[in-house]
């Protein structure tokens, strides 16, 4: 089980490398409903993770992402108000154990949640040729190489503008928003993320911190989770 909660944070600092737009009438607020599967990989692992959904909520102040693993038994949330980083929140349930992690660094907050964190981005090409539309948006493809060698295959739309990411930095970044990411992690398969749906309206207390989680430190948290029988096989 630790395994996969490793491989799910992977998953969240892969999909935090991404974008920026310029501004045309462009959707600024609304949801984004991505699908993970991964080709090439047989390890239980992976497999556990198969099926896994990635829902992105935003408005020009505040953005949550929403992580839902094994059919359910996993989930990782966070929601993050950008005038007050320091608010955030990260909510993990596994198999109804439920814990809000408190005293989250920057980093923290950039692995697990922020979509726009692209400082470990060497470079970044464009091919408009080479178009597709997905979830109903017209999108072209970018090609990302990584400073540890990893690169990335994403297709982009200009129509879909998320809130500016946490960090202000120098580095490069994308045209358009992602709608397909498809990941060559370098271990001979790949991870693909694609949107299945986007919603230009916010559901209702989208950004409520839910009710019912016990709270701890990072830390704290990561002490426990050596100690911890989450389910079958346990650690």
């Amino acid at each position: 089980m630790k395994k996969i909660i490793q491989l799910s944070f992977l998953c969240l600092a892969i999909f935090a490398v991404t974008t920026s737009a310029h501004a045309q009438k462009k959707v600024k607020e609304g949801v984004v409903k991505f699908e993970m599967s991964a080709d090439g990989n047989d390890s239980p692992e992976m497999a556990m993770l198969g099926g896994t959904t990635l829902d992105f909520y935003f408005t020009e102040k505040m953005q949550r992402m929403d992580m839902n693993m094994m059919g359910g038994m996993m989930r990782i949330q966070t929601i993050v108000p950008l005038a007050n980083p320091k608010e955030a929140a990260l909510l993990m349930d596994m198999m109804g154990q439920k814990f809000q992690l408190t005293e989250l660094s920057e980093d923290d907050l950039n692995g697990s949640n922020n979509f726009m964190n692209m400082d470990n981005v060497e470079s970044v090409t464009y091919d408009q040729k080479d178009k597709k539309t997905i979830a109903g948006y017209p999108c072209y493809r970018a090609n990302l190489k990584m400073d540890n060698g990893m690169e990335m295959k994403y297709y982009i739309t200009e129509k879909i503008q998320p809130p500016a990411g946490l960090k202000k930095t120098d580095q490069p970044v994308l045209k358009g928003y992602p709608l397909e990411m498809v990941i060559d992690t370098g271990q001979g398969f790949e991870m693909v993320f694609k949107a299945t749906e986007v919603l230009s309206e916010l559901p209702k207390d989208s950004f409520k911190v839910p009710e019912g989680y016990q709270k701890k430190t990072m830390k704290e948290f990561e002490e426990e989770m050596g100690n911890m029988n989450l389910g079958p096989g346990g650690n």
